[in-house]
């Protein structure tokens, strides 16, 4: 008994192994393969240690106690699916290992806007310049954004706030942008809440929305024609209904 399992055992050990990608096992349900069909890229993995680029489905069946029928539909699932390629002479697995390259590769971030960027307050005032730019900051431009925070105490939003409305405006300089920061200054704000207050006011001060408020006024305050009571049909002024001398001379009510 013995002996017979020593025999099974060398037989087992000198049979070959199989050599799969680990990350295919860890992975191959997230690239979308079921169990069968994995059990199938599997044979054709040892067909092709084998020597054998082309098996039958008839040679698959037989170890997977399949029937051949359902051996072609599996394959021909998996090649539509682009999990492998079916030639003349070979059935390619070079398919399923871009897919699970392509799988396992880092996805690249998208590249983020200008504007994108001049909303995340966590990100250095020069990482936004430069990138708005396209190009290092120079020296001298680095230290008027020190400049601006340090000895003129503008606050970093305000200063992000003032690159966007040059973005918007499409002036690259920074003199034009010191120029925005000097205005607001000039007028005493401080803070974006402020910013955004003196942007409603100086809307609310335009020709047109001027037009709109007093349209509005007068639509409110203009008297409202009086409704009918529901069944009566309105009398013209200094004239009494036609019907009321027909039924005085008559006594009718």
């Amino acid at each position: 008994m013995t002996q017979r399992q020593d025999d099974a055992t060398t037989v087992l050990l000198t049979s070959g192994f199989l050599a799969v990608p680990s990350l295919l096992l860890k992975f191959y349900k997230q690239l979308g393969l079921a169990d069968e069909e994995m059990m199938l890229v599997l044979h054709l993995l040892q067909f092709r240690q084998e020597g054998v680029e082309f098996p039958t489905p008839d040679q698959i069946g037989e170890r997977m106690m399949l029937h051949g029928d359902f051996l072609l539909s599996t394959l021909g699932t998996l090649q539509r699916a682009g999990f492998l390629e079916i030639g003349e002479e070979q059935i390619d697995l070079r398919p399923l290992y871009r897919k699970l390259a392509e799988f396992i590769q880092p996805k690249p971030k998208p590249a983020a806007s200008s504007l994108d960027l001049l909303e995340k307050k966590e990100q250095n005032l020069f990482s936004v310049f430069e990138q708005e730019f396209g190009r290092p900051l120079s020296p001298l431009e680095c230290e008027m954004i020190i400049k601006w925070v340090d000895d003129d105490r503008y606050r970093e939003d305000l200063v992000r706030e003032a690159l966007r409305e040059a973005v918007l405006s499409g002036k690259f300089n920074f003199k034009y942008i010191d120029r925005i920061l000097f205005e607001w200054q000039k007028i005493n704000i401080r803070t974006l809440q402020e910013l955004n207050v003196h942007r409603e006011q100086f809307r609310n001060r335009m020709p047109g929305s001027r037009q709109r408020q007093a349209q509005t006024s007068r639509q409110q305050t203009a008297p409202q024609p009086q409704r009918q009571p529901q069944g009566q049909a309105p009398e013209a002024d200094g004239q009494e209904n036609k019907y009321d001398a027909f039924y005085r001379m008559y006594g009718r009510e």
